[in-house]
């Protein structure tokens, strides 16, 4: 009985110019067809799957439009800030790993943007753009992950391995530098990521990005100080980023605003951002009076859980002169029923 001849598999690369390089390969018996490299373009599709846009030869005559080469598998990022793609196995297909020649360009609140590098000495700034769909999120390292929207609804994470930084005006900013192949030095890169602060509880810091409401990193913190005075507007917290090799870098996240009282004694501490955006961190609070006529509040996230933070208005921060009254009043009764009377 004769036996059977396997089929061919075929291997993908990607050039240095990010050309598609095709090598079919035959089974036992089977002349092996050459090695093929082919002009296009990459996109992606809505499930993020790549797709090579194949260039029409200058010599055909029929008109018909280039044809696609739709390649489904697994995304990482490298060390080098590049994109991978690992595909999956099948009949025709042996699994492999695609590497995209580019650097991380931009950071969108549920997008991802590559620049495509065509040669060495390309401007980025003005490269093609290969984009990715997801949502970003923290790791337990506090480490920076996008994850890409699969149509199977598996999500692939891209994880950023290098520390983060509080950027201009309370932007989070991620800066990363890149070895090019055939260049000397590094390129230096720089992603903004537009966004605002929220404190939910006493060890956590979160940053929401603007403009999605499934993008936000959620950070593991510990404040610096739990007592604050609301004259010198700031909260300062310090936060451990896991880095390669088991190395942690230590982060000091300070943010300064306004610190406003409320009537309902409710507290906002107002951020600037950039472009003239102002937005406030509002806390539930219990204040007490303290003597020479200071206001402290313990302050509580939505769910009335405590935060670890007091923070002390003097009587000059507060135009409302009724709540040191009424203050007063509240705590000469309790100091009654307590059986001490208490004077200011």
């Amino acid at each position: 009985m004769s036996q059977r001849h396997s089929r061919s598999k075929v291997r993908y690369a990607f050039d240095e110019s990010n050309h598609l390089i095709i090598d079919e390969r035959g089974g036992p018996g089977r002349r092996l067809r050459s090695v093929q490299i082919l002009d296009g373009t990459l996109t992606t599709d809505r499930h993020n799957h790549l797709v090579y846009h194949v260039d029409a030869p200058a010599s055909a005559e029929d008109g018909s439009a280039p044809h696609t080469i739709n390649l489904d598998g697994t995304w990482h990022l490298t060390a080098n800030h590049e994109l991978a793609l690992t595909l999956h196995e099948s009949d025709r297909q042996e699994r492999q790993t695609l590497y995209v020649k580019g650097a991380v360009v931009s950071a969108e609140a549920n997008a991802l943007v590559f620049a495509l590098r065509r040669n060495v000495d390309e401007d980025l700034r003005t490269a093609q753009r290969l984009t990715l769909s997801g949502r970003w999120r923290a790791d337990e390292a506090n480490r920076l992950n996008f994850f890409v929207e699969k149509g199977d609804g598996v999500e692939d994470r891209l994880t950023f391995q290098g520390g983060w930084e509080l950027g201009e005006r309370h932007a989070l900013s991620y800066r990363y530098r890149q070895l090019v192949a055939g260049r000397r030095g590094q390129d230096e890169h720089a992603l903004i990521f537009e966004g605002a602060w929220d404190i939910t509880k006493a060890d956590r810091l979160v940053y929401r990005l603007i403009g999605s409401s499934d993008s936000a990193f959620e950070f593991r913190a510990s404040l610096r100080s739990p007592s604050l005075l609301a004259r010198e507007g700031r909260i300062a917290y310090q936060v451990g980023i896991g880095l390669s090799r088991g190395k942690v870098r230590q982060e000091r996240v300070t943010l300064f605003g306004a610190w406003k009282l409320n009537r309902d004694l409710s507290v906002s501490f107002e951020i600037p951002y950039g472009d003239g955006r102002v937005q406030a961190i509002r806390f539930e609070g219990d204040a007490r009076l303290s003597p020479r006529d200071r206001i402290a509040v313990a302050l509580r996230n939505s769910q009335r859980e405590g935060l670890g933070l007091t923070v002390t208005f003097t009587r000059n921060l507060v135009p409302d002169a009724n709540l040191f009254i009424e203050l007063r009043k509240d705590t000469e009764e309790r100091s009654v029923i307590g059986g001490v009377q208490v004077k200011f």
